[in-house]
């Protein structure tokens, strides 16, 4: 974001406009006269300390906005590497050792032969679900943009792997999850490209 890259030049921005603007208010109350019989000098002060307290609401209120945006911006990226990290994790990274043994013989089996054979090896069945659990976090994530996308995109081939393994098991997911697996599966397919 090019807003927090500048964010200290548009705070200094930020008081000298309205530094100028206090004192062009200050010389319009000095060049009218005052309405009542206090003194120009007095109508003069009043101004100027009102827009010096305006400018102490201004501000603390641009400071907490940035600050707000920067954590945003930096709990985006702890969220992608915790994502990416699990990606690593000992429970996943089995779970894919079963789908890859697939990967080397699904030219051969037929869809239906797929389903049978992922329901009746229990450890295989937790694996695509593990494998598949993560995809839905991964789409949820990019969805409700809690990660930055495109960092995922450049990470390890990652997306490689996850669009492979999506067609792999399409057969078994379409089974277990229907229409709306389907649909999610496929918008973390598009969102990927």
């Amino acid at each position: 974001m090019k807003f927090i890259k500048y964010r200290w030049e548009i705070f200094v921005a930020i008081i000298l406009l309205y530094l100028l603007g206090t004192i062009a208010l200050g010389y319009a109350a000095y060049q009218t006269p005052p309405p009542t019989s206090s003194s120009v000098f007095i109508e003069v002060t009043k101004t100027v300390f009102l827009c010096l307290g305006a400018l102490g609401v201004i501000l603390p209120t641009y400071i907490n906005a940035t600050n707000s945006l920067e954590a945003r911006i930096s709990d985006k990226i702890e969220n992608t590497f915790r994502l990416i990290e699990k990606w690593d994790n000992s429970h996943l990274f089995e779970a894919r050792k079963f789908t890859r043994d697939v990967k080397a013989n699904r030219s051969k089996i037929s869809d239906e032969d797929l389903i049978k054979d992922i329901e009746s090896n229990e450890d295989l069945k937790q694996s695509v679900i593990l494998v598949f659990n993560y995809f839905e976090q991964v789409r949820f994530s990019i969805v409700s943009n809690r990660i930055d996308k495109e960092q995922l995109k450049g990470t390890l081939g990652i997306v490689i792997v996850i669009v492979d393994i999506i067609d792999r098991f399409k057969p078994f997911t379409d089974k277990i999850g229907g229409i709306q697996m389907t649909k999610d599966l496929d918008q973390l397919k598009a969102s990927l490209k």
